[in-house]
Order: structure tokens, then sequence, then C-alpha cells
């Protein structure tokens, strides 16, 4: 029986899930999730990446006829060939042409796999558990980096305004968990890893609540700057920064009178997402 393998790809992590196609339909098999060490050897990573697909596949049972991956950028969407080069992640794999690993790897006819913008990824996914299809929509995920898409008349597309010029640099070196280290850095605190320990770190409370105003602030530029030009019904927001929506997202919505979606954070609404861009 065929089945269609979905990936999300992140800097930290990859998430998978197999879906078996009926009539034209998917119905959700097995799901599996994994930490990735981005910054690691490409052998390392690849390894990674397969321990956490061997999860949710059985080569004795299925045969897959698509692997569809959400991939961060800048990557060929194309022709399947990563691009990411000084990002903080997936260095290894700068110039390979995963299309050609995957498909030798898994059996998969070349043209049956298909990378798409983590971002656009997840936009079709939140389009998915929202049924936002009428509307126009623009997608953005808040985490290692920033990602953005606009969904209108069917079609999503990514807008790569993570990499957009913002401030005194590009909006990404402000809207991630790289721009809210730096700005706790430059105020003394040297020691956390991620957004999550300052959520969890009781003795940080001011250092919190100036972060996310920091947060707050930069995101009300952004969506000025790159965003509201672009007319949208509403926004959607996801990543795990998001997860600490209550802290700035509300003064946002109030400042702006845009119409703000929180992500469901559930994985398996981005792999029906997936299945949803590979009928198109």
């Amino acid at each position: 029986m065929p089945i269609v393998i979905c990936l999300d790809v992140g800097g930290s992590h990859i998430a998978t899930a197999s879906l078996q196609i009926r009539n034209g339909q998917y119905t959700a098999l097995r799901e599996a999730r994994g930490d990735v060490n981005s910054m690691e050897s490409r052998t390392c990573i690849l390894a990674q990446w397969d321990a956490v697909i061997r999860q949710v596949w059985d080569p004795q049972q299925h045969e897959i006829a698509a692997l569809l991956v959400a991939m961060p950028g800048p990557f060929d969407y194309v022709r399947g060939i990563c691009l990411m080069d000084g990002m903080h992640k997936y260095q290894a794999l700068l110039h390979m042409d995963v299309r050609s690993y995957l498909s030798a790897t898994y059996d998969v006819p070349a043209d049956a796999v298909r990378f798409v913008n983590d971002a656009e990824a997840f936009l079709w996914g939140e389009l998915y558990h929202y049924r936002l299809h009428g509307q126009r929509i623009v997608g953005l995920t808040l985490g290692t980096g920033l990602g953005s898409a606009l969904y209108d008349n069917g079609t999503v597309k990514d807008l790569n305004y993570g990499s957009a010029a913002f401030r005194q640099g590009i909006a990404e070196d402000y809207i991630s968990t790289r721009g809210i280290l730096t700005f706790l850095q430059q105020r003394g605190v040297k020691h956390l890893a991620h957004v999550k320990a300052l959520l969890d770190t009781d003795e940080l409370e001011t250092e919190r609540g100036e972060a996310f105003t920091y947060l707050g602030d930069a995101l009300q530029d952004f969506l000025k700057q790159h965003i509201l030009p672009l007319q949208p019904d509403g926004i959607i927001l996801g990543g795990n920064i998001a997860k600490a929506h209550p802290w700035f997202l509300p003064a946002v919505e109030k400042k702006l009178q845009l119409r703000c979606y929180v992500a469901s954070f559930q994985e398996w609404n981005l792999f029906y997402g997936l299945a949803t861009s590979y009928q198109q």
C-alpha cells in the first residue's frame, strides 16, 4: 500500500509522519520526532534524519509514493539543493543535492521528492486548521529564524522576509531566538540557551518582561514595514517563540488593529498541510 512521508525539518529538530493514500484522501499512520544538531557534520545530520524517518516507515509493508519536505531557507526548492550559508544551521549541507540523496536512500522517484519552504508548509497547515482558505493570510514563524509566507486565492508563496532589511540589519537579527538572546546578553544575561529557559527561570522576571517588550516592539515595527502593506485579513503566528504569545501578542494586536491567530501547535496540521500542497 503506497504511503506519503512528510518531514518538517527545523534548525534543532525533525518531525515526520506517514500518511496512507486511499481514494485521494490521506489517513494518518505514524509520527515521530527527534533532535537534530544542525551544526554537526553532514554524516551526523543525515543519520539523525534517518533515525526519525525509519520510525514511521516499514519498508516491508509500505512503498513510499512521495516524500514531502518542509525545509528552512535559503534552499532551492525546485532542484532540492541546500543553499544555507552562514545561517547558523545546516552549513554542512551547503550545495548538497538533498533531493537525489532522499530519492536514492528511500527508493522514491526524484520527481516525487518535493520541497516546500517551512513557512509555506506551516501556513498550509494552519489554513487547514482554522479553515481560512477564503481569506488573505500571512503566516509568520518565530523561532531559530523568522519565516514568512502569504496565502491568497488558493496559493501560498514564500515571502522570505526573514532576510528583509530591518533596522540595522535584517528582520531575523531581531525577531528570532538569536535576537532575543542577543538582547539579553547585552544586559548581562549570558547563560540562556533558548527562550524557553527565560520563561522557566523565576529570578529573571524583570529581564523576561524587558525581553518580550523588546520583541513586541520589534514585531510591531516589522509588521508595519513589511506586512501591513500586503493588506492581509489576518496573520498566523507559529514557531516556538509564539508559544509565549501572552507576553507580547496582545499589545501588538491592539496597537495595529490586526487579527492575529496563534498556531495550533499540532504537528499533524502541518503534515496534512503538506499533503494538501502536494495535491495542488
